[in-house]
């Protein structure tokens, strides 16, 4: 695998890592007893003071910009309490000013602000759960289509790949995108001790995966005098249960959407999942698994805290989870397990040997430009004022902040000083950096950065390797883009009653043992005529004009 730099501090469970010298513990030691993250705060007010003008874009006469935003986690949000807002004022000539509120009630703040003339109007909103279609549909927003040419480096980050995860619905772009460089986020986690201790090898066929979950199910592998209590097989349910065996479905080739309702066939053919020609047979499989006591009691219900969860009470064997989650094995040895290890491995490979993960999504929602914006003729300037967030100096601006305060320049690349990133990304966002309530490009190496502590892959300890294959080395080759989910008039009408509380009742049903296949068929055809099959051809007639 081609050797690759890493620099930050994992997150509070990883102690600093194997392989530091003496010297330099005692410095980081130091360094973070003398660390302020009110101080660092200052220090990058005072030092966003003194900052250069952008030779890239800079309006000689200043652009205001006025917003609608939500914000979360106790972010900073405040002109005078994050560097990012003077900064960019003195790069660029820029003067946003957003007008920020909670998640809760967001969607009233949004909607009393619809009422205003459009005159009146902030130049962008925040859609965050009110819905762009709904704004778009009532003319409030303006789309960006025609305005691409003004945003080179938002489409470069986009990727023309992902260029249908931008659009809405109607084939059109309504909104800034926050984009994230970082493909992987989940894995495959096997207990390598307990792999060991069954003389198997890691799985790589779906008979070796069976071998390897019903082994785990008949022994007692964590020697608590209980050979029942080892669960084989945990997977997350997901928002409302959608998303329940998403990792299981990829194992019978089919490409799922963010919600895992919609798939694109290998013709091409955009759809519903059940309508992929293997759904029956991934439903069978999980039935078996359920039945085998494979795939563990309470699937329906299992989300990622409870996976946690098994994972620390020593008793699941694989799991499909955050690859950061290979670090539950310090937890596992500080309590006397002292050989246990997750470790991170390629996906489930399926009987057909279909082998998929679904990579993160890289393109999310961020700023729609108002009519407002467009009658005042700000449209453009707005856009390229976005653009430069873009580049590579408003991406370092983002991701590292101000050189000399919160990073240096090592061999040609920025790296973010280690007192910062002792508690991975709490104080890094704390003072500012990567402000996700505004958006912009979330750098892989930032990411990095801040999950590691600033070492190559050789120089981590063997647990911290692991959260590290998970996100950059296993799936690599297995990543397939998400179909986007259109959510059309039909999919807002009959998500509720036909899907959630529908159709995704049905696959449990099968999967507990309730129902037979035959009876899903039956009933799910019954879901089609009740207005399911409004959902599957409006969705596929959309496709059919992208």
């Amino acid at each position: 695998m081609k050797k690759k730099f890493i620099y930050a501090g994992i997150f509070c469970a990883v102690s600093v890592l194997a392989g530091c010298a003496e010297k330099e513990s005692a410095q980081t030691e130091k360094a973070a007893e003398e660390f302020s993250v009110e101080q660092m705060k200052q220090e990058l007010l005072d030092a966003a003071d003194s900052l250069e003008k952008s030779e890239e874009l800079y309006f000689e006469d200043r652009l205001e910009i006025t917003g609608l935003g939500v914000t979360y986690d106790g972010r900073p949000t405040e002109f005078d309490g994050c560097y990012y807002w003077p900064a960019i004022e003195k790069m660029t000539n820029t003067h946003v000013a957003v007008d920020w509120h909670e998640a809760d009630g967001y969607a009233s703040a949004v909607a009393t602000t619809l009422l205003m003339d459009i005159d009146e109007m902030p130049d962008l909103i925040n859609p965050y759960s009110f819905g762009i279609m709904d704004l778009a549909d009532d003319g409030l927003i303006v789309p960006l289509d025609d305005y691409l040419e003004y945003m080179p480096d938002i489409v470069a980050a986009v990727g023309e790949e992902r260029m249908d995860t931008w659009r809405q619905a109607d084939g059109h772009i309504y909104y800034i995108p926050t984009v994230s460089s970082v493909q992987g986020s989940q894995t495959m986690l096997v207990r390598k001790d307990w792999l060991e201790a069954l003389q198997l090898d890691i799985p790589e066929t779906w008979e070796d995966w069976v071998t390897l979950w019903t082994a785990i199910r008949d022994h007692d592998l964590n020697g608590n005098g209980d050979s029942g209590d080892e669960i084989p097989l945990a997977l997350s349910y997901g928002e409302d249960g959608e998303k329940c065996m998403t990792m299981l479905m990829n194992a019978f080739g089919i490409r799922a959407s963010a919600d895992c309702q919609f798939c694109i066939l290998d013709d091409g053919t955009y759809t519903m999942v059940y309508e992929h020609p293997n759904y029956r047979k991934f439903l069978q499989a999980a039935a078996e698994l359920y039945r085998d006591g494979i795939l563990q009691e309470g699937f329906d219900e299992c989300d990622y805290g409870r996976i946690e969860e098994l994972m620390k009470d020593n008793v699941l064997g694989t799991t499909m989870t955050w690859a950061v989650s290979a670090s539950n094995a310090e937890y596992l040895r500080e309590n006397g397990d002292e050989d246990a290890l997750w470790t991170a491995v390629a996906p489930i490979q399926g009987p057909d040997k279909d082998q998929m993960i679904q990579e993160r999504e890289l393109v999310g929602s961020s700023w729609c430009i108002t009519a407002g914006a467009q009658k005042a003729g700000k449209v453009e300037d707005i856009i390229r004022f976005f653009n430069w967030c873009f580049t590579q100096e408003g991406a370092y601006l983002y991701n590292y902040g101000i050189e000399g305060i919160s990073y240096e320049m090592k061999d040609e690349k920025p790296v973010i000083k280690t007192e910062l990133l002792e508690k991975s990304f709490t104080d890094y966002r704390a003072v500012g950096c990567n402000f996700e309530p505004f958006g912009g490009l979330w750098l892989e190496d930032a990411f990095m950065q801040c999950l590691f502590s600033g070492k190559t892959e050789e120089e981590l300890d063997e647990i911290t390797a692991e959260s590290y294959q998970g996100l950059f080395g296993v799936n690599d080759g297995f990543f397939y883009t998400q179909p986007m989910t259109f959510e059309t008039d039909a999919y807002v009408r009959y998500r509720s009653n036909l899907i959630t509380a529908g159709v995704c009742v049905l696959r449990d049903q099968v999967i507990r043992g309730e129902i037979s296949l035959d009876e899903f068929d039956e009933k799910y055809e019954q879901l089609k005529e009740r207005g399911l099959e409004k959902v599957i051809s409006e969705a596929e007639a959309l496709e059919r004009e992208h």
